[in-house]
């Protein structure tokens, strides 16, 4: 089964059932970061390798989410690190795919999750699909969006869910968010490339807010805050920007050239973080891989490639982490924890597995 790339935090989430006709972008050269000291890299731990596969992890607190194919078709399961207890959170005959987590405080001294993600069970054949949610810790599945369009990249934050919407696989796009708690879905975006979204909170002034971050234009990266707020411009450039994650002001993103980008938008500033594909940022903490190439509708992998994480307030601090005879792709972060999956470059489902470490 080929796959084709996602975002992830988490975010990156693989996209699993998405035909790769349907990825309209060009996958840039990645590189090794920018001269920097290495820290001394953790020792990774297994999340889950079970014989099938599993793909595009998402984390949120102790809870970690992945698209996994132990029974023969694409379920999402997931397992909270410090429970050690394993999730079959959707195993429903049809496929899903995409997942994302959050973790929410349901009471004094009590933590909940809950999971999003792309369900093709209304539309046997089709390309439609659909968001599917589930609350993890109650038990309890629903239905976040439903509609004949194609569905792709949900996003889950607290009660607000963000995805990328289409009429047609080969766009344009749309960027959608609806509030769960009142039920409200609104358009917040829209764009020619198909891209990952990412949403959280952070202060604006004396207001707390929710900011989505999406790919506009031809390769453009925009925000807007909810629920009302208008689009605006985070970095529009000459070269090609994609991917887009954030983590209060800071906002990350791939650049053309392989080079991982940051905006601060409290203050405006704007730096290098390193080289590489697929960044994910949680507070100060940024995450990449170290190899992702190819060209329109061919994705590949470079082999070997490792995972690299860096404190952006001490860039010349870089945790690489590696294993052998392994590519390690698609990390997502939780405070002091990073989670990737690991397999062969050319990213054969039934032998990628998923794997974390706890940062020094």
């Amino acid at each position: 089964m080929g796959l084709v790339p996602s975002r992830g935090r988490g975010r990156d989430h693989a996209p699993l059932i998405v035909p790769a006709l349907t990825l309209l972008i060009a996958l840039l050269t990645a590189a090794l970061p920018a001269a920097a000291a290495a820290a001394s890299a953790p020792k990774p731990f297994v999340v889950c390798d079970r014989y099938g596969g599993q793909a595009g992890p998402d984390i949120a607190g102790s809870m970690v989410v992945w698209t996994d194919n132990r029974r023969g078709s694409l379920d999402i399961f997931g397992r909270d690190l410090v429970a050690r207890k394993d999730y079959a959170i959707c195993t429903d005959k049809a496929q899903q795919d995409n997942p994302s987590v959050t973790r929410r405080v349901t009471g004094p001294g009590r933590i909940g999750y809950v999971a999003v993600w792309v369900d093709r069970r209304n539309h046997p054949g089709g390309l439609a699909t659909d968001i599917y949610g589930r609350d993890i810790t109650a038990g309890r599945e629903f239905v976040v969006s439903r509609s004949a369009t194609v569905k792709w990249y949900p996003e889950i934050l607290d009660d607000w869910v963000v995805w990328t919407e289409a009429d047609d696989p080969a766009g344009p796009y749309r960027i959608k968010a609806r509030d769960l708690r009142t039920k409200k879905t609104r358009l917040v975006g829209s764009g020619k490339v198909l891209s990952p979204v990412a949403i959280d909170s952070r202060r604006v002034g004396a207001r707390t807010v929710y900011t989505v971050v999406y790919t506009s234009g031809k390769g453009d990266i925009s925000a807007c805050d909810l629920p009302d707020g208008k689009p605006f411009v985070v970095s529009r450039r000459a070269t090609f920007e994609w991917m887009p994650d954030i983590s209060r002001n800071r906002v990350v993103w791939w650049e053309s050239g392989g080079r991982i980008m940051l905006r601060d938008l409290r203050t405006g500033r704007r730096m290098l973080v390193g080289k590489g594909a697929r960044p994910r940022i949680h507070g100060a903490l940024v995450a990449w891989d170290g190899g992702g190439h190819g060209g329109e509708y061919v994705i590949s992998y470079v082999k070997g490639a490792r995972i690299r994480v860096c404190d952006v307030r001490r860039k010349n601090a870089v945790v690489v982490i590696g294993q052998k005879d392994l590519t390690c792709l698609f990390p997502a972060l939780s405070g002091r924890r990073v989670v990737w999956e690991s397999g062969p470059a050319r990213r054969v489902l039934t032998h990628v597995h998923i794997y974390g470490a706890n940062l020094p």
